[in-house]
C-alpha cells in the first residue's frame, strides 16, 4: 500500500504492549491548532483504548518554551537530541521559518532518521526536512501558503497538494485540521478502523479525510464550476509568472480568442484577464516574501515586475502595506481591497 507505515525499531523492540512515542519540535510561531489536532487523537486513543497506546513529548531547538502564532506560550520538556529515541519525530512550524540552529535542527533529524525513527513535518516543517536532505525522491507536501516558496527553493522536489503524504518512513502534513487526519490514519493502521470512529465520535469529528484529499488552494478568485478553459488558463498564469503572456497569447494557449476568454474571466471571477492574472502575480509574492530568503528585487522578478520599485508600488496599492514592512512584521493581516487594481492594465509589465 502507498500510505502503509513500516514498524518502527523502537516499536519492535519494545514490542506490541509499549506505547509509540511522539516527539514534537515546536519552532516559534508554530499554529496551536496545529499542534492540538495532532496530539488530542492520541489523547482520545488511549481514554478509548483503556490503555497508554500513545505517549507524546514536546521539545524545541534550545529547551525554552515556544510562542505560538496566537501568542500563547507553549512549554517545552527539553532540547532537541536530550531525550530517548522516539517512534516519531515531528517539526512544526508555523509562519515564521527562522530556526534558531538551523544545522543543529537538520543534523538532528538525520540522526533520528538514521536512528530508525518515522520523521515527520506539520505544515511549514516540510522545508526543514527539505533542508535536512530528507525528502529527496520522496512525496511531500506542504501547507499552500507556503508551496511558492518551497518550488522556488526545492524545484525538484516532488511536492503534492494533498493534505498529507505518507512516504515510507517520512510524512508531512499541511497543516491545521490536517494533522488530526493524519494522525487518525496512523492510529487506524497501528490498530483498527472502529477505534478511529470512536476518536471521531468523542470530538464530535463528522469526518476523516483520507491523503488522497486536496487541499483548498487559499484562492477564491477562480470558483469551482468555471470552465475547463479557464482553468486551463488560471495553471498558465501561474506557470508562467516570471515571464508572463499577454491577453493574446494567454488566449490562443486555452483555444479560444482574446474576447471569448474575457468574457469567461469576467463571467466567474468579475475581473478581466490581466487584473486577474496582477493578483494571482501579487498573491505569489507575498508567499515568496514570508516564506523564503529571497530580496525583494528577486521576488519582483520571479513575478513578473520590471523592477523593485514598480512592484513596491504595485504591492503597496494591492495590499495596504509595503513589501520591506510585511516581511519586518513577520505576516501580520493585510487588507486587500482587488477593486483597486487597473482593470485594463497589461499582463505583462514592460
Amino acid at each position: 500500500m502507498r500510505n502503509q507505515l513500516p514498524q518502527t525499531n523502537q516499536q519492535m523492540e519494545r514490542g506490541g504492549d509499549r506505547p509509540r512515542v511522539f516527539e514534537f519540535v515546536l519552532l516559534n510561531e508554530v499554529s496551536m491548532l496545529s499542534v492540538t489536532s495532532a496530539i488530542e487523537p492520541l489523547r482520545v486513543a488511549n481514554r478509548m483504548a483503556r490503555c497508554e497506546r500513545y505517549a507524546w513529548t514536546i521539545v524545541s531547538e534550545n529547551g525554552a518554551e515556544v510562542r505560538a502564532s496566537n501568542g500563547l506560550k507553549i512549554a517545552s520538556s527539553g532540547r532537541i537530541g536530550e531525550g530517548p529515541v522516539p517512534d516519531y519525530t515531528f517539526v512544526c512550524a508555523g509562519l515564521s521559518l527562522e530556526a534558531q540552529e538551523p544545522k543543529r535542527l537538520s543534523a538532528f533529524l538525520n540522526r533520528r532518521f538514521a536512528a530508525g525513527v518515522t520523521v515527520g513535518a506539520i505544515s511549514m516543517g516540510t522545508i526543514f526536512l527539505a533542508r535536512a536532505g530528507l525528502l529527496t525522491g520522496r512525496r511531500c507536501t506542504i501547507h499552500w501558503e507556503g508551496m511558492p516558496a518551497f518550488l522556488e527553493e526545492f524545484p525538484d522536489i516532488d511536492l503534492t497538494t494533498a493534505i498529507y503524504e505518507m512516504d515510507n518512513k517520512v510524512l508531512s502534513c499541511s497543516g491545521g485540521m490536517s494533522s488530526f487526519d493524519l494522525m487518525m490514519e496512523i492510529i487506524a493502521q497501528d490498530h483498527s478502523r472502529s477505534l478511529v470512529y470512536s476518536i471521531a465520535n468523542q470530538l464530535q469529528m463528522d469526518r476523516i479525510r483520507s491523503g488522497v484529499k486536496l487541499q483548498s488552494t487559499g484562492s477564491s478568485l477562480l470558483p469551482e464550476n468555471a470552465p475547463k478553459q479557464l482553468m486551463l488558463a488560471h495553471a498558465i498564469i501561474s506557470e508562467n509568472m516570471e515571464s508572463p503572456l499577454s491577453p493574446g497569447e494567454l488566449a490562443e494557449a486555452v483555444g479560444a480568442s482574446r474576447r471569448t476568454l474575457e468574457r469567461m474571466f469576467v463571467k466567474y471571477t468579475k475581473m478581466t484577464p490581466s487584473k486577474f492574472c496582477k493578483i494571482q502575480r501579487l498573491e505569489r509574492s507575498k508567499s515568496l516574501l514570508l516564506h523564503s530568503n529571497l530580496q525583494i528585487l528577486e521576488i519582483a522578478v520571479v513575478t513578473g515586475f520590471r523592477s523593485a520599485s514598480y512592484f513596491s508600488s504595485c504591492f503597496s496599492d494591492h495590499f495596504g502595506i509595503a513589501p520591506s514592512a510585511l516581511r519586518q512584521g513577520g505576516g501580520a493581516e493585510v487588507s486587500v481591497d482587488r477593486d483597486e487594481l487597473d482593470p485594463d492594465a497589461p499582463l505583462v509589465d514592460k
